[in-house]
């Protein structure tokens, strides 16, 4: 039995079929429940020695901030996760509403959600500039139903990074939305099964020739 959590396995979806195709290094954030990021560093997932590389929703943006379920205060997750964000809209948009939901109405021009996914976007900036800082990917690649809002939400981003992150850094990251969707993980699942099988035909075949196959 093979098994990852689910921004590695994005990952290594969007490395080998979709946005993250032809770097070696890259981020993969999804923003959800949690705020999550799979790390690719020389073309190989990066999980730390317990496993819990790329916990970027408990980076400290505000010490005086919300408590974390994870005990400390003020952590990215706090900011950007959909348990934290959509009580925010819920007393003008009802207490049915999603992130799914959030980001349609955004696209739609809903001034309120278009104002809390720019938010999301600056905060998930903020976090990734503490990325560049630290690791300096070549790209970073925005999954999970937040980044169906595109430009609304890569642009604060983008934005974040710039005014944060070492000025080298930035200027050699891009940021990318997912290609893949809800699919990411499912094909990163495949990814992983094939890799630790040995067969790495299909993933060769997927990559660029001066790209190896991960492990």
């Amino acid at each position: 039995m093979y098994v990852d959590n689910d921004a590695n396995l994005g990952a290594l979806g969007e490395m080998v079929w979709g946005s993250g195709r032809g770097v070696r290094d890259l981020a993969y954030i999804k923003v959800a429940s949690g705020v999550g990021a799979g790390l690719v560093i020389d073309g190989t997932i990066y999980r730390g020695p317990g496993g819990t590389a790329g916990e970027i929703g408990h980076i400290t943006l505000d010490e005086a901030g919300p408590v974390c379920r994870c005990g400390n205060r003020g952590c990215l997750e706090t900011f950007t996760a959909a348990r934290y964000v959509l009580p925010l809209l819920q007393p003008s948009h009802g207490t049915e509403l999603t992130m799914e939901r959030v980001v349609q109405l955004a696209r739609d021009g809903d001034p309120g959600c278009r104002r809390v996914v720019a938010d999301v976007g600056r905060h998930v900036g903020s976090g990734v500039a503490n990325l560049c800082n630290l690791l300096n990917p070549s790209r970073v690649v925005l999954g999970g139903d937040l980044a169906e809002a595109g430009e609304l939400v890569l642009a604060p981003i983008r934005e974040s990074v710039s005014r944060y992150a070492i000025p080298s850094a930035a200027r050699r990251l891009s940021v990318l939305p997912g290609a893949l969707g809800g699919r990411a993980e499912v094909l990163g699942a495949l990814a992983l099964v094939l890799s630790e099988m040995g067969d790495s035909t299909l993933l060769e075949s997927a990559l660029p020739a001066s790209t190896p196959a991960f492990t």
